[in-house]
């Protein structure tokens, strides 16, 4: 048996369960981003941070809108459980779609980057509003199960339905109903009233992920 067969079939081989392993993270983030939404849509908030997000990353965060960063488990947490007040509110839902996504896995399989557009819309028996934007998440893997490390929607426009996003004077906020402080400030967000009035709306936003990208220390756990 020629030995140069062998390596060059241990290479393929090699090559191929990395393919997999690839195909199968990519698939797998893609699920635990629906499945964050779908909670989120159901209003099943106890389940959003056991299931979703990061358990050992300190800096493990998530934003939306105005609502300022929550940074830490624990703060995360608090956010959610905050949520839980908008179950009194007749017709409340919450709708955000995850389309289009760019995922990036880190070389070692343990981070990752991604983003997604996401078009929305949000009501209650006395208000219906669309809320669409884009996602910007990063993700770690924990004992084998991905989480979400980092989540950031900024809405391109939040306005109310029979008002056209063009011509709102403004585009609410979503610090109203909830309970619980954030630790800094939004990093992204701008109105659309205010962003529409510059040349380049997205100057501040990141670009598509990069492979290099994904290995950021940052993301390590």
């Amino acid at each position: 048996m020629n030995p140069n067969n062998n390596d060059d079939l241990m290479h393929t081989v090699q090559d191929l369960l990395a393919r997999v392993r690839h195909l199968e993270d990519t698939l797998a983030i893609q699920q635990l981003q629906s499945k964050y939404i779908h909670y989120l849509f159901k209003q099943r908030f106890d389940r959003i941070v056991d299931e979703c997000f990061a358990h050992n990353l300190p800096g493990v965060s998530v934003e939306f809108s105005d609502s300022g960063v929550y940074r830490g488990l624990e703060s995360v947490r608090a956010l959610y459980k905050s949520f839980d007040v908008t179950k009194t509110i007749p017709g409340f839902f919450i709708l955000h779609m995850a389309a289009n996504p760019v995922i990036e896995i880190a070389s070692d399989g343990l981070s990752a980057r991604s983003h997604w557009l996401s078009p929305g819309a949000a009501g209650s028996n006395s208000s219906a509003a669309w809320i669409w934007g884009t996602f910007y998440v990063d993700y770690v893997k924990e004992d084998g199960r991905w989480r979400i490390a980092h989540s950031n929607l900024v809405p391109v426009f939040r306005n109310r339905y029979e008002t056209s996003w063009a011509q709102a004077p403004d585009h609410g906020t979503v610090r109203g109903v909830l309970g619980a402080q954030p630790d800094e400030p939004s990093t992204l967000y701008k109105p659309y009233n205010e962003a529409k009035k510059q040349p380049d709306m997205f100057a501040g936003h990141p670009p598509l992920p990069q492979p290099e990208q994904a290995d950021s220390p940052d993301l390590s756990i």
